[in-house]
């Protein structure tokens, strides 16, 4: 079972590659207008439009590959705010509250790309049930890891402006794989 997972996302990595480097067939612009209509029905259109065309891939894809790109967007994201939990904790002299604080958040941070690996695994085999069921378990982590912030004392440090980008991001992609059942 464990090479097949391993199969799926080697298969997965090297789409995302292959993707990355073809070339834009659109508008001469290489702006994809299918992008505009995917992030359409979504609560922070400006983050969806800005997020997806950052991507190169998505100046050529389809419906079902800016899923894809919208889901890789949030899991990189995700990634990136757990190496900065990681930091912070090795690094940073931490109030006891606040440390505890972000030591859960990392436990969220860990199973939330966990469940957007398995966002994509479900995606690419078009099973949207389980793709929709995985980001809304990364969505709930990240609001267990927001109610926690919520009670840190100060709020002044990074990690709750992350985490709200890394929510919203998670939220993009659930509404894009909405779209493209619906479509």
């Amino acid at each position: 079972m464990r090479l097949v997972i391993n199969n799926v996302v080697l298969f997965v990595g090297i789409f995302c590659l292959y993707l990355s480097f073809s070339p834009p067939i659109n508008a001469a612009d290489g702006n994809n207008p299918l992008v505009a209509h995917a992030c359409e029905k979504v609560k922070a259109k400006d983050l969806c439009v800005s997020s997806l065309m950052a991507e190169h891939a998505s100046k050529s894809a389809d419906l079902a590959t800016l899923a894809l790109i919208s889901i890789k967007v949030a899991s990189n994201n995700g990634t990136n705010t757990s190496f900065y939990i990681k930091k912070s904790l090795d690094t940073q002299k931490l109030e006891p509250a606040v440390e505890q604080n972000f030591q859960d958040c990392e436990d969220n941070y860990i199973s939330a790309t966990q469940q957007l690996d398995g966002a994509v695994l479900s995606l690419v085999s078009k099973n949207y049930k389980d793709t929709k069921m995985f980001l809304e378990s990364a969505i709930d982590d990240a609001i267990t890891c927001d109610n926690g912030l919520r009670k840190m004392p100060g709020n002044q440090l990074e990690l709750p402006h992350r985490n709200i980008m890394f929510r919203q991001l998670c939220i993009n992609a659930l509404d894009v794989v909405l779209f493209l059942t619906t479509s």
